[in-house]
């Protein structure tokens, strides 16, 4: 039985260079150029300083496992296979916290503080996307 595609991402020109960033394997967000913070998901306005420029950065990828859940029914033909599977809040160690998958480890084995790295997945030939798997 063939299974439908998962969905690809819909992109706009503010989050462009993120994705770009991503299919060459970088985790880049934009960050602030005035009071330096990065910040996710993109803005065109820092939610610090209320700074309109901004430059996109590469992070250091590394950051700790602040809450999770997991999913053991599936809402979406196309992630069957995946059951069950986790969605995470990852806090960086640059600051913002992003939500992505925790590979490399068993869902009874993830923990709240737990350290992680960036890695993506190349789902299509457009499309890297992030997880994070255990340092």
């Amino acid at each position: 039985m063939n299974r439908p595609a998962k969905p690809l991402p819909t992109v706009s020109p503010l989050d462009r260079p993120y994705w770009e960033h991503a299919r060459a394997h970088r985790l880049a967000l934009q960050r602030c150029t005035q009071c330096r913070r990065f910040r996710f998901p993109s803005s065109p306005v820092c939610a610090e300083c209320d700074a309109d420029s901004f430059a996109w950065e590469p992070t250091s990828g590394r950051g700790r496992l602040v809450s999770w859940v997991v999913f053991h029914k599936s809402y979406f033909g196309s992630f069957n296979d995946d059951i069950p599977y986790n969605v995470a809040l990852v806090e960086l160690d640059d600051g913002p916290v992003v939500c992505a998958n925790v590979i490399g480890a068993a869902n009874d084995q993830l923990h709240s503080g737990m350290r992680l790295a960036a890695v993506f997945d190349d789902v299509s030939d457009d499309f890297s996307i992030l997880r994070f798997q255990p340092e």
